[in-house]
């Protein structure tokens, strides 16, 4: 079966706002299709968002019964429970159930793991976009949103291999990217690099690679520039994405990296 030629696109194709044909290229053919993505003059970026959303929902309710499982374990009454009030041990008692809710279990992942897809793309094409015209590029913000979507793909790719993990051992990875390297409870900077590298993994290292593909495509702009804006944006976003993961990691709160893919 002849594959289609990204090289000749019909002027209907090329309006298109949903391009559904330019996922699986981004893979197995990632310099002709992200070519063609930076020669769209207008967005295109809705397509890979949508995949992303729609895995991040699944992943989110298809591993809501191993974090639940997971709660009810680390559920256990203090040493001083004994000598607690009947009003404090139903308080402690609601908590735990409460943490162990709808809310807690499905809302409130949902919602942050949504949020944290767009959030991402928002960030990511804001900073590359300041980033390139701080280089010298022309480009619109437009190109800058359409390359930062496509070049997320790979988080689709760790949302199957995470969820896949998670159902079959039947529990959540606690350490993601490398952030094993590093115990969250030190001190100083070392809980905020424990935060910044549970997002570094063979998926961020490939949407950088992503990035570096398509700013080379630019016209105009000096390659090694480009290159270097690029990876300006790449550790700005990562520090970005660590701070709220540090944040509540002080406040003991949250874990670093727990909340998925993409504030991721």
């Amino acid at each position: 079966m002849k594959e289609p030629d990204l090289d000749h696109l019909e002027s209907g194709q090329q309006s298109r706002r949903l391009r559904w044909d330019w996922i699986l290229p981004v893979f197995y053919r990632p310099r002709r299709t992200l070519e063609q993505i930076t020669l769209q003059e207008r967005p295109v970026w809705l397509a890979p968002l949508l995949l992303l959303t729609i895995l991040t929902i699944a992943h989110i309710l298809l591993t809501a019964p191993a974090r639940q499982a997971e709660a009810q374990m680390s559920a256990a009454p203090p040493p001083v429970m004994d000598y607690y009030t009947p009003e404090q041990r139903a308080q402690f008692e609601q908590g735990l159930a409460a943490g162990q809710g709808f809310v807690f279990i499905y809302l409130f992942p949902l919602l942050g793991g949504i949020l944290g897809v767009w959030l991402s793309w928002l960030l990511l094409g804001s900073i590359l976009h300041l980033a390139l015209t701080l280089s010298g590029s022309r480009s619109t913000s437009a190109l800058a949103f359409n390359l930062s979507a496509f070049a997320f793909l790979p988080a689709a790719l760790r949302l199957v291999v995470r969820t896949t993990y998670t159902l079959i051992s039947g529990r959540a990875i606690q350490s993601p990217g490398l952030s094993g390297f590093v115990a969250p409870e030190a001190d100083g900077v070392l809980p905020f690099l424990h935060s910044a590298l549970s997002f570094v993994d063979l998926y961020f290292l490939w949407t950088v690679a992503l990035l570096l593909i398509g700013v080379a495509k630019l016209p105009g702009l000096n390659r090694n520039r480009a290159r270097v804006a690029t990876l300006i944006t790449a550790v700005i976003l990562l520090a970005l994405m660590a701070l709220p993961g540090f944040l509540g990691a002080k406040l003991g709160q949250l874990s670093a990296g727990s909340n998925g893919p993409i504030f991721f």
